[in-house]
């Protein structure tokens, strides 16, 4: 639990955020210092995601919001699952811009990054795909921890085993998994090994909705 819970500080930390019942209020910057990394990562699966939710974890419920500076007010751009979708621009990091966020009903966000899989897979996933994100998820939150607890603290940093996926609703296991596959309530994880068939594939009974990285406890 504590690798987990340091693998939220590595993403979360230096963002700062004030949240009411009627505004939520958070710097740019620390959005554009992820997003640089995520630039420089050339990552061709891997995601860093940002999500307003309230307290119980679920979505909060967006009225409107804007991305402003002392001179100009843009629109802000989310999904239905109220994640943010943010510009890499330079110039609004320089301008000090804020995002605001107006939420419905009196919901209080607050702030949930995730790193996740930037692409859908239908019901089918294959090994070599989740190779490929175990891979990229391992070295992003490496470089989203920094220098400083690579080498000082690395015993410390949270370790990537493998891929978890998530579903809307109670999941079984599919045909043909072995014990590197474990599956409870909506979500499966899954151990990616050193060596595995190129062509080894699962199949659910649903459609995966979400790839985020397995992280041990």
């Amino acid at each position: 639990m504590i690798k987990k819970n340091l693998a939220a500080g590595v993403v979360l930390s230096a963002l700062s955020f004030c949240a009411t019942a009627s505004e939520f209020v958070v710097s740019y910057d620390g959005f554009y210092d992820r997003l640089k990394v995520m630039s420089k990562g050339n990552y061709a699966t891997a995601d860093l995601g940002f999500y307003l939710v309230n307290q119980k974890g679920e979505p909060c419920n967006i009225e409107s919001g804007s991305i402003i500076t002392k001179t100009n007010e843009y629109p802000l751009n989310y999904t239905s699952q109220s994640k943010l979708l943010l510009p890499f621009d330079e110039t609004l990091d320089k301008d000090k811009a804020l995002i605001v966020v107006h939420p419905k009903g009196g919901d209080q966000c607050q702030l949930k990054m995730q790193m996740e899989a930037n692409q859908t897979y239908g019901d089918s996933i294959s090994m070599k795909q989740m190779a490929d994100l175990y891979s990229e998820f391992d070295d992003l939150i490496g470089r989203l921890s920094g220098f400083f607890m690579r080498t000082l603290f690395s015993f410390m940093m949270p370790e990537v085993k493998g891929v978890t996926l998530i579903f809307d609703q109670v999941v079984a296991d599919p045909i043909g998994a072995d014990e590197s596959v474990k599956c409870t309530e909506n979500r499966c994880t899954i151990v990616v090994p050193e060596s595995y068939s190129q062509n080894q594939r699962f199949t659910f009974s649903q459609p995966i909705t979400q790839v985020i990285p397995h992280i041990e406890k």
